[in-house]
């Protein structure tokens, strides 16, 4: 009789830690569709730089970034759009794709994987574009090896790379490393992102590991 009270309040004990946790990651993840779409630029960090008198070829590139809330349940319950711009709104697109995210109760916390799409350019400004949401599809042949890990961390929502980094062997059968965080408040994005070579040279992102500070444009 013992032991079947004891396992009935082990099950019950187990059920609303679950539940708690459960909890815990809808409330991230909530904290991340709320707080992660918006437009971002680096007009703010670039002037400082120019007023601080920053060479430059030392200073951060003008971005316009937009990440937004899409519906595309062929790929998952939680998918934003993703769409960077040097310059301003109208400059060249140097990047397009999905940022997608799930629920991680291993990890007690929010997975993010940054995928490429096919036919990228036919879905440019997709964020204006509902009629095609349910229509992009995940490039298979690239990304999704190197998840970030997002939780709160001091009261910020904190993205860094599962492991504290990524090592990979590209399509081109070179070795890869990849060093990463991101953290995100109500008024800025700021991102520190490198990859490396095998030897550790590299190849592209900032020597000094100085993030990029993208200001919330509008939300």
């Amino acid at each position: 009789m013992r032991f079947l009270r004891f396992a009935h309040w082990a099950c019950v004990i187990f059920l609303v830690t679950q539940t708690a946790q459960a909890a815990s990651l809808a409330e991230t993840m909530a904290q991340v569709m709320e707080t992660v779409p918006g437009t971002y630029v680096t007009t703010a960090p670039v002037e400082r730089e120019i007023s601080a008198g920053v060479a430059e070829a030392q200073r951060h590139e003008r971005r316009h970034v937009v990440y937004a809330r899409i519906e595309a349940p062929q790929i998952g319950a939680h998918v934003l759009y993703r769409q960077e711009r040097t310059g301003g709104p109208d400059g060249k697109i140097i990047a397009r794709g999905l940022a997608v995210f799930e629920e991680d109760p291993t990890a007690n916390g929010i997975r993010m994987w940054l995928r490429n799409i096919v036919a990228a350019e036919r879905f440019t400004d997709l964020h204006l574009k509902p009629e095609l949401w349910r229509e992009v599809g995940i490039d298979p042949a690239y990304g999704g090896k190197c998840p970030f890990h997002w939780r709160i961390e001091n009261g910020l929502l904190t993205g860094t790379l599962l492991g504290g980094g990524c090592k990979i062997i590209s399509n081109a059968g070179k070795a890869m490393s990849f060093d990463a965080r991101w953290l995100i408040t109500s008024d800025a994005l700021s991102i520190f992102d490198n990859t490396y070579d095998g030897e550790g040279k590299l190849l592209s992102g900032r020597a000094d590991k100085a993030p990029t500070i993208y200001s919330r444009a509008m939300k």
